[in-house]
């Protein structure tokens, strides 16, 4: 299960590094366009704010995998220190239900939409706007699959079980801290 996870997390995080790199070549090619050969390709900004979009939204699904979006850690100090434990933990459920039913509510409301803006065109590009808006839908699915697995891993954890390959949580390979064989951290 992890090695699939982690594919998918590569997946992401790859079409985020070549969408990002796509807008800034894109963003080159305008500026130079705009202020050497003063002719300004029509579609540019409309081709920026695609890669933009998507960039954006799909790498949302990213912050959920390893749990580093936006959130409020205040109110876990407004409990008493006897039920902090147990009131974060119901806290962090319902805060899995929330992601799940807003990733939910992306993909159906976002594929409605989407279908709505079929008909109308992107002034630049000359193609439906619906390729704009399809980044609701698809972002929804990508944080779907990110957050089934925080919620597998949160439900094996409330049931006192621990999954193979999660011992240290859910954490992408790449952050994990290099070890030697004894177990301690290797130093560069």
């Amino acid at each position: 299960m992890r090695k699939f996870y982690d594919f998918i997390y590569w997946l992401f995080m790859t079409f985020c590094k070549l969408v990002f790199i796509a807008s800034i070549i894109i963003t080159s090619y305008v500026v130079f366009n705009r202020y050497v050969l003063s002719k300004t390709p029509r579609w540019g900004e409309q081709a920026i704010l695609l890669c933009m979009v998507y960039m954006a939204l799909i790498s949302a699904s990213l912050a959920i995998r390893t749990d580093r979006h936006i959130r409020v850690v205040l109110i876990q100090y407004l409990f008493p220190a006897s039920i902090r434990e147990k009131a974060m933990s119901i806290l962090h459920g319902l805060s899995q239900i929330c992601i799940t039913a807003f990733s939910i509510f992306m993909i159906i409301y976002g594929y409605q939409f989407t279908m709505l803006m079929t008909k109308s065109k992107m002034s630049g590009l000359g193609i439906a706007n619906s390729y704009l808006y399809a980044a609701v839908p698809v972002a929804g699915i990508c944080m779907l699959i990110m957050q089934s697995e925080r919620l597998i891993y949160f439900i094996s954890k409330l049931m006192g079980k621990t999954i193979p390959g999660y011992e240290n949580g859910i954490v992408p390979p790449e952050e994990l801290v290099p070890t030697d064989e004894t177990g301690k951290e290797e130093t560069a």
